[in-house]
């Protein structure tokens, strides 16, 4: 017998490879929690261009990379048009396979990214809808800090098409959410 793992790799190597992957997912996720988008792109880059990221990791970092993107194309930074619809699309692609599977983890996160492509794409009624929906999919799955992102990206949403009042109340809920959680 060998000590090697199903990849051919010595066990140090293997180990090495996850703390790696766990620290650029954690990386990642905490930075685009704080907002700090270009090293969200960076970490995300990274993470899905390695082939021991796993199936859930792979998916949440397709998720976070394609919110992010929305970000940094608001911002000017990064990410050109053709780049940011590939990403979105492919992120999207990501995410209906994974809702297939399942429904209570993965539809808030369709809604969401659905809601961000329409509000980029100028659909102001398909986007509130979709986020209304990324809403109620998040409470009902009970992820209270999702439930306040999407509020959060329906009140930036409203802010920029100049619904003031409903973008005070999502920010409202926001923090109702972002304080619970």
């Amino acid at each position: 017998t060998t000590d090697q793992g199903e990849s051919g790799e010595a066990p140090e190597q293997v180990y090495g490879n996850r703390r790696t992957l766990l620290s650029h997912f954690q990386q990642a996720w905490q930075s685009f929690w704080l907002g700090y988008n270009e090293r969200c792109h960076h970490y995300c880059e990274k993470l899905l261009g390695m082939t021991q990221l796993g199936g859930h990791h792979r998916i949440l970092a397709n998720f976070y990379y394609g919110l992010n993107s929305f970000s940094l194309s608001r911002k000017g930074q990064l990410i050109k048009a053709a780049k940011l619809k590939q990403v979105t699309k492919d992120a999207l692609i990501v995410m209906r396979e994974a809702e297939e599977v399942s429904k209570w983890n993965y539809r808030n996160k369709v809604f969401l990214l659905q809601a961000e492509i329409h509000s980029h794409e100028g659909k102001i009624d398909e986007a509130e809808a979709a986020y209304g929906a990324a809403i109620t999919a998040a409470r009902a799955s009970q992820f209270i800090h999702e439930q306040g992102l999407a509020c959060e990206y329906a009140a930036f949403h409203c802010k920029r098409n100049d619904k003031l009042d409903h973008a005070v109340n999502f920010f409202h809920q926001a923090k109702l959410c972002y304080n619970e959680w």
